[in-house]
């Protein structure tokens, strides 16, 4: 039952990559067709500015998920993990996983707000409901939450396919 439910959030986590990817790719494109444009053609999209930053809040809040199960959040070393007895080592690590939960529970609550309140709010250049800015906000604090209840509890969500799939290595 593990592996199976290990199995289907590394599957997610693979599809949120290729998501994450695409709207790169799209914001880059919307963005160096735009400036073609306006430069040799001296008329630009009109949308692309609005459109080109949805994408990036999109991808940002999606890597956050994604930073969370590879344990990517930034870290400062006072001490040396050597050095340290390993009590405090483990406690350390169970405090982040903790503060993690907390950011989640506060991109959970009160993203899904911020979604309602701009709900009836609409983005000038392409007409949508300026909640379509913020949508993956709580997506991201579920995501977060979830990695890291799965850290605490022991449950090692490492996939050496999906980490050859990233193109990165285990350190």
């Amino acid at each position: 039952m593990k592996d199976r439910i290990l199995r289907i959030i590394n599957l997610i986590h693979v599809v949120l990559v290729d998501l994450a990817q695409v709207f790169m790719v799209a914001m880059v494109v919307i963005v160096a067709a735009n400036v073609f444009l306006r430069y040799v053609f001296n008329s630009g999209i009109f949308w692309s500015e609005e459109v080109a930053l949805v994408l990036f809040v999109w991808f940002v809040f999606i890597s956050l998920g994604l930073g969370v199960k590879q344990k990517l959040n930034i870290t400062i070393n006072l001490l040396n993990k050597d050095k340290i007895p390993r009590w405090l080592n483990t406690s350390l690590d169970i405090f982040t996983e903790l503060l993690v939960i907390f950011v989640g529970g506060v991109f959970l609550i009160y993203g899904g707000r911020l979604v309602g309140f701009t709900m009836s709010s609409i983005l000038p250049a392409t007409k949508w409901p300026a909640a379509m800015l913020y949508i993956l906000v709580p997506f991201s604090g579920v995501t977060m939450i979830l990695e890291a209840l799965l850290h605490l509890a022991g449950w090692d969500t490492y996939d050496a396919n999906l980490d050859q799939y990233l193109g990165g290595e285990r350190k």
